[in-house]
């Protein structure tokens, strides 16, 4: 195996060109990649693109007009792509069908990340590490001063306030990203406080797809019906202390909001640090529970996540972007 790095990570095996989360449209004899279905990780081009079931229904749902030639991979079912060489797609927890993919020759094998998240939520379980020569890593949240609190206590405490809220007749509205966060939010709803909510028009395509791949999620979609729930979720992007008094002016109510986001913003709402990736400790655990003998840390943080991985784990480690060699 040999690599190389532009925009995005490659791997060159044979005569096989393999480019993982690519951001441009490349040669058709390259092999595309597709981690998850976030739209910074995906290219709409017609090389031959492998991926998920679970992120192929994304995508097709996501793209309206889409040129890919997919190859649907399965979690845990190991593929030659070319003699002696394979592929294993491995359940990387971040949003419905997203992975981790294992890459594996005769001399070597190495693990890329993609977005993770190694915590266990309502609908997905949370990715598991598996031993790998190199590890290449996303490290969106890969400082120190990012750390979360686990989701069974962030559970919790919004459970017993939304409670007290809806029990004083208040309108809650939660914001979160319409694809992956807000299903979650759903989910703790229909669990938690037998809430079913209003959803803005992505949040519920998205929430179809979910239910599409076993995920029953109970949900309204929002259409002139604002009185129909006491909850609505919407897109953090759209959320402001504006929008909030208007709502209020509209409904009558007063109104508790919430971002969920593991970025410290409100938008002037408040914060609740619930992430669909690894905060720094668990990203590090998961780098040692790898033991890898070389790692590239790729995406976010990755000058600061390198240092930390080699001063406080022993092990070799640089920002992809700094590479062009044989692995």
């Amino acid at each position: 195996m040999k690599f190389e790095y532009s925009s995005f990570f490659s791997i060159l095996k044979d005569n096989l060109k393999i480019n993982l989360d690519q951001t441009k449209v490349c040669s058709q004899d390259e092999y595309s990649f597709i981690t998850h279905a976030h739209s910074d990780h995906v290219c709409n081009t017609s090389q031959k693109t492998f991926a998920t079931k679970e992120t192929i229904d994304l995508l097709n749902g996501r793209l309206i007009k889409n040129k890919f030639d997919f190859h649907e991979l399965r979690f845990n079912q190991k593929i030659e792509l070319s003699n002696n060489f394979f592929l294993t797609p491995l359940n990387a927890g971040h949003i419905l069908g997203s992975s981790m993919f294992l890459f594996e020759d005769e001399n070597t094998s190495l693990l890329y990340t993609g977005d993770l998240n190694t915590e266990t939520s309502l609908l997905l379980k949370g990715a598991k590490p598996i031993n790998a020569d190199i590890l290449v890593i996303d490290s969106t949240f890969g400082r120190e001063e990012f750390s979360f609190p686990k989701r069974s206590i962030t559970y919790d405490l919004l459970y017993h306030t939304l409670k007290k809220e809806l029990s004083e007749n208040k309108f809650i509205v939660l914001a979160g990203y319409t694809l992956g966060k807000n299903q979650e939010l759903i989910s703790f709803l229909n669990k938690y406080l037998d809430v079913v909510p209003l959803v803005d028009k992505e949040t519920h395509k998205y929430s179809e797809i979910y239910n599409k791949n076993n995920s029953n999620l109970k949900f309204k979609l929002l259409d002139h019906n604002i009185h129909s729930s006491d909850v609505l979720i919407m897109p953090l992007s759209l959320i402001n202390h504006n929008l909030i008094k208007s709502l209020e002016q509209q409904i009558y109510k007063k109104i508790s909001s919430y971002v969920f986001t593991g970025w410290k913003y409100s938008r002037g709402s408040t914060l609740v640090p619930l992430s669909d990736h690894c905060d720094f400790e668990s990203s590090l655990d998961f780098v040692n529970k790898v033991n890898p003998k070389q790692v590239y840390t790729i995406h976010g943080f990755t000058k600061d996540f390198s240092e930390q991985i080699k001063l406080k784990l022993g092990i070799n480690a640089s920002c992809v972007s700094t590479l062009n060699k044989k692995l």
